[in-house]
């Protein structure tokens, strides 16, 4: 039990394929010494847990492991695989992690046994409006929704009955690679 209130950040973060999975959690290993790199019981998709912030050992996977990964979720919240409790973490999450003058997406991955039946597209439209909404309401302006390379994509890894949502923020990707200036 003490050991679970130390590690405080969740990642979820997929390889570039299968065949480089192993690869990519030796990388994960090396680049957050101490975290504990789990499968998700789904091939190529791992759950990180360490001690920090999530948004900072993000920054960090990406950082050091870009060229193993193929994307990482900074996992902000984590609900019931439902619509309603999707919507609104991810209404949560966007309006306390998408600034007045950021662009955005919403993004939906559905993997395992869940019971979301309605087309992928339909659930991001449906929920990326309702994130806007917030947006509008809490800043003032017409948010800006950017579907390909958004300054913040939130991101919901549906993980069969459980969902984690949390955040992607494209700085992250755009860090040098390790062993070069920052």
């Amino acid at each position: 039990m003490a050991d679970e209130t130390r590690r405080n950040a969740k990642l979820i973060v997929t390889s570039m394929g299968l065949a480089q999975a192993r690869e990519a959690r030796r990388a994960l290993a090396r680049a957050v010494p101490g975290a504990r790199i789990t499968g998700t019981g789904l091939k190529g998709v791992f759950s990180l847990q360490a001690e920090g912030d999530p948004l900072e050992i993000a920054r960090i996977v990406y950082r050091e492991c870009g060229a193993q990964i193929g994307h990482v979720t900074a996992v902000l919240a984590e609900v019931d695989s439902k619509l309603e409790t999707i919507r609104q973490a991810a209404v949560d999450v966007g309006a306390a992690q998408i600034g007045k003058e950021e662009t955005f997406s919403f993004r939906i991955h559905k993997r395992g046994a869940h019971y979301l039946e309605q087309d992928t597209s339909v659930l991001e439209r449906e929920i990326g409006g309702a994130i806007w909404q917030a947006l509008r309401a809490k800043h003032g302006v017409e948010p800006r929704v950017r579907l390909k390379d958004p300054d913040v994509a939130v991101v919901a890894e549906v993980l069969g009955p459980v969902t984690a949502v949390g955040i992607s923020r494209k700085a992250w990707h755009e860090q040098p690679p390790a062993g070069q200036p920052a």
